[in-house]
C-alpha cells in the first residue's frame, strides 16, 4: 500500500473520530439502544402485553454522526398471529394461524393464507370480512391483509402524538418524523432462505463460523409492505432478517464501521444528480458486506481504511454496471428494483467512477471543517454520551406513562397498579439471573413510578383534607435514591463487568482506555421527583417545606451548568447538537446535570397549582368558565412544563404565600429573564412548529405561567401580552385563548 493511501486513511480516520466514530462512542450508542429495547419489552411484559421491541439501523449500530441526521428505527413484534412455513407442524389451536405462500417473481414477498383456529384447515369465504382484515382470494383461499395490519398499528401510536399526527413511510408509521416504527410478525419454523445463505460459497473468512451459528438462532420478521410494482401489494408481506443484519454490523471492527459511515457520506454526493431515484444506506451496507466477504486475510486496521473504501466503491461500481445489487442474505432479490432505473444507475456509475479515480479530492472537500484538539474532542465525546443518556431517559419516562394508560383511571386503581409494578421491578433487580440491561431498565422504571406513586398518595390526602404522611415522603425519597443508583450503572466498566450481558456486545473488544474514560455522562439525581414534591408541599399548605426544596433545586443550577431538556416525544428531534449541550460548563470533565421537564397526569390534579390545571383540559375554553377551576372538573391528558419554568413559578407562588415580597420580586425577574433570553430564538412562525423552542420546552405553557405571575402583580397589560405570545406559539388547545378573553372579553376568539 502506498503512502498516499496511508495518509488518506489517517485523514479519514481522524475526521470520523472527531465526529464520534470511536470504539467508546460506538459502544455507548449500542448500549443505549439495547438498554431502551430491553426496557420497552420489559414494560410490555409488566403490563401483560407481550410485545417485543428491537432497534435497528445506524443509531443503534453506532454508525452515525450529527451530520448524517440518522433516524431511529424501531421494530415492534406483535404476537397476534402464528405464522407457519411449508407445513402444518407449527399450527396452534386457539390462535389465528397463517401460512406463508411464496409469490412468483418476488422472492422476498409472501401472501398469508388464513387457517382455522379450531383445526388445521384453510379458512374459506367468498366475501371480505372483519373490516378488511381478512380478504377473499378466490373461493378456496382467505388472505390476511398487510394494509389492514399496518393501518391498525397506526392507531396505537396516536396517543404518543400531541396533535394526533402520524408520519408514514413504507411499512413504518410514527408520531415523529425522526422515528420510524414498524409493526411486524415473527416467523416460526424453518427458514429456507437462511440455509441458502449459509451454504453459499465464499472467498474470504467473513462472516465467521461463530456468526453463522448465532444467525441460526435469530428470529425473522414479516413486515407489512408489498412489492412496489405489484398489483396486490395490499395483501403482501416482506420477509426481513433484521436480527442477522444487526449481528453482522455488530461484528465489524472500528475500521470497517468507519468505512460504512464514509459510504453513507459519499452517497449524498454521488446521488445529487439523480431525480426521483434513491441510493440508500441499505445499499451501502450491502456493498460493505459483499466486499468483506470477498476479501481474504486482510486485518483491516486503520491504515487500510482508504483501501477498503476504494474496494467498496469498486463493488458498487460493478453492481451498477450489472444492474443488480443482490440482497446479502435473501437470494434472487435485486435491491435496485424500485430504487434506481437504468438511466439513474448509469448516472451513479459515472459518479462512482470519478470518485474512485479522485478519492483524495473528494475527501479534501468532505473534511473542510477545522479539526478538533485533544481537549475539544474529549468534550465533544462527553457531550455525545450525555445526549445518548438523555435519549434513554426520554424514551423510558414517557413510555412508562403511555404503556399503562394511567391518565383517566381512578386513583385507587392507579395506586394498586403502581404497587404491583413496583413489586415486579424490585423482583427483577434482586433476581440473580437478570442481565445488566434488565436490572438497569427496572431501576429506570422505578425512578418514575415511585415519584408518580408519591403524587397519587399525596393527591388522595389533599382531596380528603388530610396531611402529607410518611408514605408520601418515602415514595419521593425512594424515587430519588433509585434514580441515583440507576445513574451509577452508566459507567461502561460496570456495564461490561456483567457476565450475562447481551450477546450482541458481550464479546466486543474494548480497550482499557475506553473503560476508564466512559464516566457518567449524565445524571438527573431525581430532580423531577424533588420538584414534584415541592408542588405537593405547596398545594398541601406546607409552604416552608416547599421553600426549602425549591431553594435546594435552584442551588443546583449554580453548582452545575444545568441543562433543562424535554423528555416528551413530541419534542424528539435531531437538531440538538451534542457539542453545544454543555458548552458553557465551568469544568467540562465533570458529570453533566440535566433536569427533565415535569409531567403531571390528571390523577395528580390535587398536587398541581390551579393555574397549571388549565393545561390538562385539552379542549377549547369558553368564557363562562369560573376563574378558579374546581378539583372536580373532568380533566383529560397531561400538563407538561419546563423544569426551570416550573421551579420559578412555584418559587413565586411560595414566596408570595409566605409574604416574602423581596424574594418574590427577585424570582419574577429571573423568570422573566429566562423566558425573554430564549424567546427571541424561537422560529418566527411558531405555530408551524407547535411551540417547539430550542432552549425552553413547552414554551406556550411557560408563557401562560409567566402571564399569571404578571396578573398577580396587577400588571394586566404585561399578562395579556404573555398570553398572546403563548397563543401565537400554539393557537389550538391552548388555555391562553380563555385567559385573553377573560382579561379582554372583546378580543376573545
Amino acid at each position: 500500500m502506498d503512502n498516499i493511501d496511508l495518509d488518506l486513511s489517517k485523514q479519514l480516520s481522524t475526521m470520523l473520530e472527531d465526529e464520534g466514530i470511536t470504539d467508546e462512542i460506538v459502544m455507548a450508542r449500542r448500549i443505549t439502544f439495547l438498554m431502551i429495547e430491553t426496557g420497552l419489552t420489559m414494560m410490555g411484559k409488566l403490563s401483560n402485553i407481550s410485545i417485543e421491541h428491537f432497534f435497528f439501523g445506524s443509531q443503534s449500530e453506532g454508525a452515525t454522526t450529527v451530520g448524517l441526521r440518522s433516524d431511529v428505527d424501531m421494530l415492534r413484534r406483535i404476537p397476534c398471529l402464528n405464522i407457519m412455513r411449508g407445513d402444518l407442524k407449527t399450527w396452534k389451536k386457539g390462535m389465528l394461524n397463517c401460512m406463508m405462500l411464496g409469490i412468483k417473481d418476488y422472492p422476498q414477498h409472501f401472501n398469508m393464507q388464513v387457517f382455522r383456529s379450531d383445526r388445521p384447515e384453510p379458512l374459506k369465504s367468498k366475501t371480505t370480512f372483519c373490516n378488511g382484515m381478512l380478504l377473499s382470494h378466490g373461493i378456496e383461499c382467505v388472505m390476511f391483509s398487510s394494509e389492514f395490519f399496518r393501518k391498525h398499528s397506526e392507531m396505537f401510536l396516536k396517543p404518543l402524538s400531541n396533535d394526533q399526527s402520524i408520519y408514514t413511510a413504507g411499512p413504518s408509521a410514527s408520531f415523529s418524523d425522526d422515528i420510524d416504527i414498524v409493526h411486524a410478525l415473527c416467523v416460526s419454523g424453518d427458514i429456507p432462505e437462511l440455509q441458502t445463505w449459509l451454504d453459499r460459497p465464499r472467498q474470504g473468512n467473513w462472516p465467521t463460523p461463530k456468526l453463522f451459528e448465532e444467525a441460526k438462532n435469530c428470529a425473522w420478521f414479516l413486515v407489512p409492505v408489498g412489492e412496489s410494482s405489484s398489483q396486490e401489494r395490499h395483501t403482501e408481506w416482506r420477509l426481513s432478517p433484521n436480527l442477522i443484519e444487526r449481528k453482522l454490523m455488530f461484528s465489524l471492527n472500528i475500521t470497517q464501521l468507519k468505512c460504512y459511515v464514509l459510504l453513507k457520506q459519499l452517497k449524498r454526493a454521488i446521488t445529487r444528480e439523480i431525480k426521483h431515484g434513491e441510493l440508500t444506506s441499505f445499499h451501502c451496507k450491502t456493498v460493505l458486506f459483499y466486499t468483506l466477504e470477498r476479501t481474504q486475510n486482510t486485518p483491516w486496521q486503520e491504515c487500510y481504511l482508504a483501501m477498503l473504501l476504494k474496494l467498496c466503491l469498486q463493488t458498487l461500481q460493478t453492481f451498477l454496471k450489472d444492474g443488480v445489487c443482490p440482497h446479502y442474505i435473501i437470494d434472487r432479490v435485486n435491491l435496485f428494483d424500485g430504487k434506481l432505473n437504468s438511466t439513474q444507475r448509469h448516472i451513479v456509475h459515472n459518479e462512482v467512477t470519478v470518485l474512485i479515480d479522485n478519492l483524495q479530492g473528494f475527501v479534501s472537500n468532505l473534511g473542510n471543517a477545522t479539526r478538533l484538539s485533544t481537549d475539544q474532542r474529549f468534550i465533544s465525546h462527553v457531550c455525545i454520551r450525555s445526549k445518548l443518556a438523555f435519549e434513554r431517559i426520554q424514551w423510558f419516562h414517557i413510555l412508562i406513562l403511555d404503556f399503562h394508560g394511567f391518565i383517566n383511571k381512578p386513583i385507587d386503581v392507579v395506586g394498586d397498579q403502581l404497587n404491583t409494578l413496583i413489586d415486579k421491578c424490585k423482583e427483577i433487580i434482586n433476581f440473580h439471573n437478570a442481565n445488566a440491561f434488565e436490572i438497569q431498565a427496572a431501576r429506570e422504571i422505578l425512578t418514575t413510578v415511585m415519584s408518580f406513586r408519591g403524587s397519587i398518595q399525596a393527591a388522595s390526602a389533599i382531596q380528603s383534607g388530610g396531611s402529607i404522611n410518611q408514605d408520601v415522603m418515602d415514595s419521593f425519597k425512594e424515587s430519588v435514591k433509585v434514580g441515583d443508583v440507576a445513574n451509577q450503572v452508566n459507567i461502561l466498566s460496570e456495564i461490561l463487568s456483567y457476565g450475562n450481558l447481551a450477546s450482541e456486545i458481550k464479546d466486543s473488544s474494548i480497550n482499557t482506555h475506553a473503560s476508564e474514560t466512559f464516566e457518567k455522562a449524565l445524571e438527573t439525581n431525581g430532580f423531577s421527583s424533588r420538584l414534584k414534591l415541592a408542588s405537593v408541599m405547596y398545594c398541601s399548605g406546607n409552604l416552608q417545606s416547599a421553600k426549602f426544596i425549591l431553594e435546594y433545586a435552584e442551588r443546583q443550577f449554580y453548582r452545575y451548568t444545568m441543562k433543562t431538556l424535554c423528555r416528551c416525544f413530541s419534542y424528539y428531534n435531531r437538531y440538538i447538537d451534542p457539542r453545544k449541550m454543555f458548552e458553557n460548563k465551568p469544568n467540562p470533565k465533570t458529570e453533566s446535570k440535566i433536569a427533565l421537564c415535569i409531567i403531571f397526569l390528571s390523577n395528580e390534579a390535587p398536587c398541581v397549582p390551579p393555574m397549571l390545571l388549565y393545561e390538562m383540559t385539552k379542549t377549547r375554553f369558553s368564557p363562562d368558565y369560573q376563574e378558579k377551576m374546581s378539583m372536580k372538573l373532568e380533566l383529560h391528558g397531561e400538563a407538561r412544563v419546563d423544569y426551570r419554568v416550573f421551579m420559578y413559578y412555584l418559587q413565586y407562588l411560595t414566596y408570595g404565600g409566605l409574604g416574602i415580597r423581596e424574594k418574590q420580586s427577585v424570582v419574577l425577574t429571573k423568570f422573566e429573564d429566562y423566558i425573554s433570553t430564549h424567546i427571541d430564538d424561537r422560529i418566527l412562525d411558531l405555530h408551524y412548529d407547535h411551540g417547539r423552542n430550542r432552549e425552553i420546552s413547552h414554551m406556550a405553557t411557560a408563557l401562560n405561567l409567566l402571564g399569571h405571575c404578571w396578573e398577580m402583580e396587577g400588571d394586566l397589560s404585561k399578562a395579556e401580552r404573555k398570553y398572546e405570545l403563548s397563543r401565537d406559539s400554539k393557537p389550538n388547545n391552548n388555555p391562553a385563548n380563555w385567559h385573553i378573553g377573560r382579561l379582554s372579553p372583546d378580543q376573545y376568539i
